[in-house]
């Protein structure tokens, strides 16, 4: 039978796994601090678009929240532990990104791509973010990077964010990635003693992820157009998830 008490606890759990409080949860799905509370004492239940965005914000499937057997979402189908470190390995439907993509084939060479990536503004990330055109919620930021291991002129890096629909306004760009197995790290301690750190970046992953855990395990990278996300869960872009999509 469900309850509405487990659910709370639930709710909280994930909540503080992540490290947020009642406060910033209600901030960023857009509701008062009060309803969070009472969500996560059994008083009442968030309604679909609640639940929706809270599961969004928490990497957490609907279904995981509410304790049942069917999941339609990112979904984890493996969950492997080295020391103190997990690496989940995740169904990830197709996905839309939009925002600024800068591709290295409108570059002379290496140089003059990553001198465009790194002089982008703040200002000029905003301007394109403030013009997309439905967002998934709660609003993530992502780092795209495209071929960083392959040929030059295939390589592209992108401030992007989900999206529901390819219908952009002109000047966002759009990538639309396919529906892949994926290999999810997240930047915990456990995570960064890996790499001999204390902390670490999301784009530290990803070469222990390609050099040591994907031979070790049996993995190889996916061929559907090879990219790892940097997905971040705090403003500061100082903790997130890597993604990177793989084949078995």
């Amino acid at each position: 039978m469900f309850s509405q008490v487990d659910f709370g606890k639930r709710l909280r759990l994930f909540r503080k796994k992540k490290n947020y409080t009642q406060k910033e949860v209600a901030f960023r799905i857009g509701v008062s601090e009060q309803a969070v509370s009472k969500w996560e004492n059994g008083e009442c239940l968030p309604d679909v678009y609640n639940l929706k965005i809270l599961g969004q914000l928490l990497h957490v499937s609907i279904d995981t929240l509410l304790a049942t057997e069917s999941d339609k979402f990112e979904r984890v189908v493996e969950t492997i532990k080295i020391g103190g470190a997990e690496f989940e390995i995740i169904e990830k439907p197709e996905t839309i990104l939009a925002g600024k993509i800068i591709y290295a084939k409108d570059y002379q060479d290496a140089d003059g791509f990553n001198s465009a990536i790194e002089t982008i503004t703040e200002e000029e990330k905003q301007a394109v973010f403030n013009s997309i055109r439905e967002m998934v919620l709660p609003i993530t930021d992502i780092h795209l990077s495209v071929n960083f291991w392959l040929d030059e002129k295939a390589r592209a890096f992108g401030f992007v964010r989900e999206v529901i629909t390819e219908q952009q306004p002109e000047g966002v760009d759009v990538y639309k990635m396919p529906a892949s197995l994926y290999i999810r790290a997240y930047t915990d301690k456990g995570t960064a003693q890996l790499i001999a750190k204390d902390t670490c970046e999301i784009w530290e992953l990803f070469a222990y992820i390609r050099n040591f855990f994907m031979p070790a395990h049996g993995f190889r990278m996916a061929d559907n157009g090879a990219q790892e996300l940097e997905v971040f869960d705090s403003f500061e872009h100082r903790t997130g998830y890597a993604y990177m999509p793989i084949m078995r």
